[in-house]
């Protein structure tokens, strides 16, 4: 295949994946917000999604050098809205304990990323982690805004995540800050690099 053709497929399956999970989205939103059923209906579609592994290789979505710990590819969005990303490791990266505010769903495609997941407690004192999933092909996790969670990613991974609204747009977010022992403002988008059809780079 082509890196036109792959282009053009990929423009196809990720369109269709959108269309489907903005009718979750507003299912959701008609229903007064959007539940936890609604993020796991979401969840499916992305694994559906991530079956495409031959049409988002590294060679189209490179993991980052030495000048960032992970890349963000913008692939898709809906106004400020609905926005799905790949998320590319070169040499492991984490996250600390966060919230998103919106929800979030993270679909694993290459490599391994343990997410530990806390519930909603954020403001609330240290978090404590009531499980642990490790998103690889095949799983995912799907949070609502006010659920916490952390990243933990060793060596290289590639995966999808989407939110309710895009990156730029989150605000009033909180993570762990373990070494003070409070919770701050979280304000890291990470390296976010527009991956859209017809889009200029940014």
């Amino acid at each position: 295949m082509s890196e036109t053709e792959r282009a053009g497929r990929r423009a196809l399956v990720v369109t269709e994946a959108m269309d489907d999970i903005a009718k979750i989205d507003a299912q959701g939103r008609e229903g007064g917000g959007i539940d936890q059923a609604g993020v796991e209906r979401i969840k499916e579609r992305l694994l559906r999604l991530a079956e495409h592994e031959d049409l988002f290789p590294d060679e189209d979505f490179p993991p980052p050098g030495t000048e960032s710990s992970s890349l963000m590819y913008r692939i898709a969005q809906d106004g400020d809205r609905l926005a799905l990303y790949i998320q590319t490791v070169g040499n492991g990266v984490w996250a600390p304990p966060h919230e998103h505010t919106t929800w979030a769903v993270i679909v694993g495609m290459r490599g391994q990323e343990l997410n530990r997941l806390y519930g909603p407690c954020a403001g609330e004192g240290e978090p404590l982690v009531q499980h642990e999933v490790v998103v690889e092909r095949g799983t995912g996790v799907a949070m609502l805004g006010d659920d916490v969670h952390s990243i933990h990613v060793d060596g290289a991974s590639a995966n999808f995540h989407c939110y309710g609204l895009a990156l730029e747009q989150l605000s009033g977010r909180r993570f762990w800050h373990a070494q003070h022992g409070e919770w701050r403002e979280y304000i890291d988008v990470g390296t976010i690099v527009e991956a859209r059809p017809d889009h200029a780079k940014i």
